[in-house]
């Protein structure tokens, strides 16, 4: 398989699917629906996404403890989203001025990663300071202008 093809498949366009992700959820918030239908209709989409992919790819054993994960991971990511959405919708804030901040959510998985999964060995550690900077100088200076 071609190295190319994981990092499109799990890299380049979740994150051009995340992107129009936003441009919908502000599009929501400015037609009056508020955070907790919007999270209805999200999850919603979801669950259809999550029956549409069982019967499409490989079948896969669930267990409790993956079980578990994953609602922990729907939780985080729906009480962000809502969070996201209530902004949206109650301060009128730009999209264009969160999303920058969005992307420092990279510093906090690549922290994880590496305290309590052991993730570490493969961090070069002068470029992760690099990127850990031009990240935050992004966010900082889209976010502020």
């Amino acid at each position: 398989m071609n190295s190319l093809c994981p990092i499109v498949i799990g890299g380049i366009l979740p994150a051009v699917f995340w992107g129009i992700t936003a441009i919908f959820q502000k599009q929501s918030a400015t037609s009056a629906t508020g955070s907790a239908v919007y999270l209805i209709a999200f999850g919603a989409a979801c669950a259809l996404a999550g029956l549409i992919a069982a019967l499409i790819w490989r079948p896969a054993p669930w267990t409790v403890e993956g079980l578990g994960f994953a609602a922990t991971a729907g939780a985080c990511f729906a009480i962000g989203t809502g969070l996201i959405s209530f902004a949206l919708f109650a301060y009128g804030l730009s999209v264009s001025k969160l999303a920058p901040i969005w992307s420092c959510n990279v510093l906090v998985t690549l922290a994880i990663g590496a305290l309590f999964l052991g993730e570490t060995s493969g961090l070069n550690l002068i470029k992760l300071a690099a990127g850990t900077l031009l990240i935050l100088s992004g966010a900082l200076l889209v976010s502020s202008a």
